[in-house]
């Protein structure tokens, strides 16, 4: 059932890595709902990430500061997995404007229109900024539970999402449920090279 930003949905499956009876449950959070608490969201980014903040990916500028930037966004979403009560992981992401820095540096794989990638107009792109999973909940169903609430009921008529280029496993989970590797770019001055993903929405 589509899922607008302004709500918060929930889902329960009997299965888990916990153990047969373990609760499942997935919430859609406004800008507002993360911006008054977001504690929760950069202590996980920063577990998670713990043996690698020192890398400009991860620290430039701090995750605090791009989260605080997103949930101020218009179309902004945040979608939390969590099981037996315990946050599994979450993602994020908001409405590109059409003035966007998202594409800059953009190098197409070949066969792939450069200039109808890029080209944003109001409403075109929802943008998946961050996206990460606990380590004890890898590998057990999280991005293909959370996924479809994530882009649940969005208006816009694709998503773009931003993998590193070393980091092979997400970019093949992606990849598995509909995304396409379109390009490559640095998201920011100093970062690794990132694969560029698109799904199209709505049909």
């Amino acid at each position: 059932m589509p899922v607008p930003p302004s709500t918060t949905a929930t889902t329960t499956a009997p299965t888990g890595p916990a153990g047969p009876d373990t609760a499942w449950r997935v919430d859609n959070l406004t800008g507002a709902d993360v911006l008054a608490d977001p504690a929760p969201w950069t202590d996980a980014y920063e577990t998670v990430y713990a043996d690698v903040l020192h890398l400009p990916d991860h620290s430039t500028p701090p995750f605090a500061e791009r989260l605080a930037f997103s949930a101020n966004r218009p179309g902004f979403r945040l979608t939390a997995c969590y099981v037996g009560g315990e946050l599994a992981g979450f993602a994020y992401g908001y409405t590109l404007p059409p003035t966007t820095g998202w594409w800059d540096g953009f190098v197409p794989l070949p066969g792939v229109d450069a200039e109808d990638v890029t080209a944003e107009r109001p409403g075109r792109t929802f943008a998946m900024c961050e996206a990460l999973v606990h380590v004890p909940f890898r590998g057990s169903g999280i991005v293909e539970r959370s996924m479809p609430f994530f882009l649940s009921g969005r208006e816009e008529e694709r998503a773009a999402g931003l993998v590193a280029e070393t980091n092979t496993h997400a970019r093949d989970i992606f990849l598995r449920n509909g995304w396409q590797h379109v390009g490559d770019l640095a998201p920011h001055p100093g970062w690794r090279g990132h694969h560029c993903l698109l799904m199209p929405l709505n049909g």
